[in-house]
């Protein structure tokens, strides 16, 4: 089972639960022995983009740092694609979703 289906799995009822990144990860060490370094809840968001990931598995939106809102898979979302590239402050925005409909303005 992927990291992104353990989440699925954990928080299958839970649609709209606000989390936090150690809860999840403390949960996922618990439940299936996951390392909780191989954890990163913002490569799961609809409104953040990580370098080196596919932009493809949404089920969260990120709300503030280690805190996210659980939306699960499919939703209507719409905001805009947030990226902070490492090592500075400013975030630039990327793209934006329209009633789940995603647009990216680079890739």
């Amino acid at each position: 089972m992927t990291i992104y289906e353990q989440i699925l799995d954990l928080l299958k009822d839970d649609i709209g639960k606000i989390v936090s990144s150690s809860e999840i990860i403390q949960m996922l060490k618990l439940k299936h022995g996951t390392n909780p370094s191989s954890i990163i809840l913002s490569d799961f968001c609809y409104n953040r983009i990580n370098d080196g990931i596919k932009f493809d598995k949404h089920i969260f939106q990120y709300l503030a740092p280690k805190t996210y809102k659980f939306l699960g898979e499919n939703y209507p979302y719409s905001g805009l694609i947030i990226h902070k590239p490492k090592g500075q402050k400013i975030e630039k925005i990327l793209g934006e979703w329209k009633c789940g409909k995603k647009t990216l303005y680079i890739k």
